[in-house]
């Protein structure tokens, strides 16, 4: 005589299917629970994860069982095989967690002492365009924060290309000088 027995037998009422799945997870689970991490000693956390799969698949399970445990067990047991043999030609025990060096990598975030010398670096220069004429800001600032040629400085400022050039140079100059004091 067969273990099991066609899932149309036991299919009389939702309310009984449902119920069945409720009795045998609540009477399953801390068995299957023990059993996972008997055997995964050293994946311990995975336990929970395959006795929800087994369980799932004992509910989707084509016939319903004579006896649930033993067959409970036989899927259990069918998962673990899959997951040594999973393991073992993926080379699981070669895998670094993700999250295993994490807290050795260096903080996308600048330090204090960094965000504290840009900001003074900033005053400084802020402070250094500040010294200089007003013409001279003026062709500095369109050139590299407006990325304008010289040229067309020139046509907007109605000056020449060669007077562009010595303001950009003074400029220049003047900020070098201005941000590599201390």
């Amino acid at each position: 005589m067969s273990d099991t027995t066609p899932a149309s037998d036991h299919d009389d009422s939702t309310g009984a299917d449902l119920r069945w799945d409720r009795v045998h997870v609540q009477r399953l689970r801390p068995a299957l629970l023990r059993y996972f991490r008997r055997h995964l000693a050293q994946q311990a956390e995975d336990a929970e994860d395959l006795a929800q799969e087994t369980l799932v698949r004992l509910a989707r399970a084509q016939v319903q069982p004579d006896n649930a445990e033993a067959y409970a067990l036989r899927i259990a047991s069918n998962l673990l095989r899959d997951r040594y043999r999973r393991d073992r030609s993926h080379h699981a025990e070669r895998h670094e967690p993700l999250d295993a060096g994490l807290d050795e990598l260096p903080s996308e975030e600048p330090g204090s002492d960094h965000v504290y010398a840009s900001k003074e670096r900033l005053e400084r220069l802020l402070s250094a365009l500040d010294e200089l004429s007003p013409r001279c800001r003026q062709v500095f600032l369109l050139q590299r924060y407006e990325g304008m040629t010289y040229t067309a400085i020139a046509r907007q400022l109605q000056v020449s290309v060669s007077a562009v050039e010595k303001h950009m140079m003074r400029a220049l100059l003047h900020l070098q000088a201005r941000l590599a004091e201390p």
